[in-house]
């Protein structure tokens, strides 16, 4: 279960932690504080703040899937799916109406891609200390 609290509080998190940081670079380069949130609030998904934060959060995904399957042993990929349909359902909806529906559904994609990759990455990890203690 901790692996979907790394996944969902990590990428907000790191959401936000990038964009207090984004938001200071601009007041610091003199914009004006109104126009720093009209700024913040007209992000697209491919600008490039919003591909760095995608990026990032995709390997939290990935760290937390692989967590998931390493902590799992067994039935790893159940686990896994589990944790990614509560972390990626929850994503969406906090996010559904700031993007149009293609963009989410792309997001929830490339989330569960991650996860489910990392999963896979910590099943071999899994098999491979099987192998070795036995």
């Amino acid at each position: 279960m901790y692996a979907f609290l790394i996944d969902f509080l990590g990428s907000n998190l790191l959401g936000f932690v990038l964009g207090i940081a984004y938001g200071m670079v601009l007041t610091l380069r003199g914009m004006p504080l109104d126009e720093v949130q009209a700024h913040m609030a007209a992000l697209t998904w491919h600008s490039p703040f919003m591909l760095l934060t995608i990026l990032l959060g995709t390997s939290i995904s990935v760290l937390a899937g692989f967590l998931c399957a390493r902590s799992a042993k067994r039935h790893e990929y159940r686990c896994a799916v589990i944790a990614v349909t509560l972390s990626s359902g929850l994503m969406t909806w906090l996010i559904w109406d700031q993007f149009s529906m293609a963009v989410s559904l792309g997001l929830l994609l490339l989330s569960y891609a991650a996860f489910l990759t990392g999963a896979r990455w910590g099943c071999l990890a899994n098999r491979k200390a099987l192998a070795i203690a036995g």
